[in-house]
């Protein structure tokens, strides 16, 4: 790093959702991250920060894995890029990740396709089930049906299948073909059938939906995605699971399908598969809809240059073979139970705190203000600062406060996560919160 990084003569980065001005009034060089050890990182200053939000989600093995790092490294010196979406033929490392994915994926997902983040994914599965349907013959079925407050990325058709009317409000107008229903409001999925059949089960294409959804730690009933799964079967509808959040150990379970043992058509990854070290997203799917595409006349001409890069995908295998010689899920599970008690213990009676979700290793706080209202996004945003000025980073949604740590943080470092939190929240003032 040089004096010239902070320039703001020369300073050319745009950043992503806060304003590059506003970025360089409240900051400096020192402030950079320029090192990560374990669960921490490290500023250009020397301070540490207990990275209690796992980057966003994604860094689900921590900083500094030699045996990531070591995967990529051999694998960038043998062969950094082959061309698989052209010429066909891959590195073997991806072949290897395929095959070891399909083997811990719910049951029925055999196959594969990589891409290269989350919502590449969710737009290549509508690209695929609309053209599934168009391959056997029935054209007519286009409709995608999300659920409203959705979030599914930011490409736009993965925008368009997400139930956020304020993305399509800044990014509109939306494509055609895509409908939201409400969140459920009877577990026992009863009302979906309804709301279905109301479309027009012969227009669908797809369901879409999050098993557990990513903006408060929610779960969908179990009842809901039984139904969900019966009526798509009965209606050669394809059901989809955006699991670019919840998979890798984040829900408690390998990936979220299994809360519930519901299958999907399709399920999208992406974040903890890399455990953040390189950019990846896969889509798998069933042998049935694998079929559909197995000609020259039907094949799914969906990709990009750089899908299943052989670089990422070293990383990806190394990242399934450590969570299963490590036990990662589990340990996951535990540190979730960790956190939630400990901020339910710490907080209990504070006036701001609204009470605490813990779905395996997402712990989703509700914080108040004074009149008993959710806190604003400006306090949230003030709540991060504060903790982060305590050497700890969390993370928040328009919908909750939120501990999401590594899989492998330590239970030590867990509590001083839930220590430091409710230090800050109990000595914020009914105006800050406000």
């Amino acid at each position: 790093m040089t004096p010239s990084t902070w320039d703001r003569d020369t300073y050319a980065l745009w950043h992503g959702t806060v304003p590059t001005s506003t970025i360089l009034d409240r900051s400096g060089p020192q402030d950079l991250w320029v090192r990560g050890e374990g669960s921490w990182l490290i500023d250009a200053s020397g301070r540490r920060a207990l990275d209690a939000r796992a980057g966003v989600g994604n860094m689900v093995l921590g900083y500094g894995r030699a045996d990531v790092v070591e995967a990529m490294s051999r694998q960038a010196r043998e062969l950094p890029y082959v061309c698989a979406v052209r010429w066909e033929l891959p590195a073997p490392v991806v072949v290897e990740l395929a095959q070891e994915l399909t083997a811990v994926a719910p049951s029925g997902l055999d196959r594969v396709r990589f891409c290269h983040t989350g919502g590449a994914a969710v737009e290549s599965a509508i690209m695929m089930a609309r053209s599934y349907h168009r391959n056997n013959g029935r054209r007519d079925k286009r409709l995608v049906v999300g659920l409203r407050d959705s979030y599914h990325g930011t490409p736009m058709a993965a925008m368009a299948a997400s139930g956020q009317r304020m993305m399509h409000w800044v990014f509109g107008p939306m494509p055609e073909g895509f409908h939201h229903l409400p969140e459920p409001t009877d577990d026992s999925g009863a009302e979906l059938a309804a709301q279905l059949d109301e479309l027009g089960p012969e227009r669908i294409a797809a369901l879409i939906v999050e098993p557990v959804k990513g903006r408060n730690g929610q779960p969908l009933p179990d009842a809901y995605l039984r139904a969900a799964r019966e009526y798509c079967t009965k209606n050669d509808i394809l059901l989809i699971f955006d699991e670019a959040f919840t998979g890798y150990g984040r829900m408690g379970e390998m990936f979220a399908a299994g809360i519930s043992g519901v299958s999907p058509d399709i399920m999208c990854l992406a974040k903890g598969i890399t455990a953040g070290y390189s950019a990846l997203g896969a889509l798998l799917a069933t042998e049935r809809i694998y079929q559909a595409f197995d000609s020259s006349s039907t094949v799914f001409a969906h990709q990009s240059t750089t899908d299943g890069h052989p670089v990422a995908c070293a990383a990806a295998l190394a990242t399934l073979r450590a969570f299963a010689a490590e036990d990662l899920v589990a340990n996951g599970r535990v540190l979730g139970r960790l956190l939630g008690d400990r901020v339910n213990d710490l907080l209990k009676g504070t006036p701001a705190f609204g009470g605490v979700r813990v779905v395996g290793a997402y712990v989703g706080i509700d914080l108040v203000d004074q009149d008993g209202n959710p806190l604003s996004m400006r306090a949230r945003s003030d709540l991060e600062s504060a903790c982060r000025r305590e050497g700890l980073l969390i993370h928040y949604t328009p919908d909750t406060v939120v501990l999401m740590p590594p899989l492998t943080m330590t239970t030590e470092e867990a509590d001083f996560a839930a220590q430091t939190f409710a230090g800050v929240v109990s000595t914020l003032e009914p105006a800050a919160v406000s």
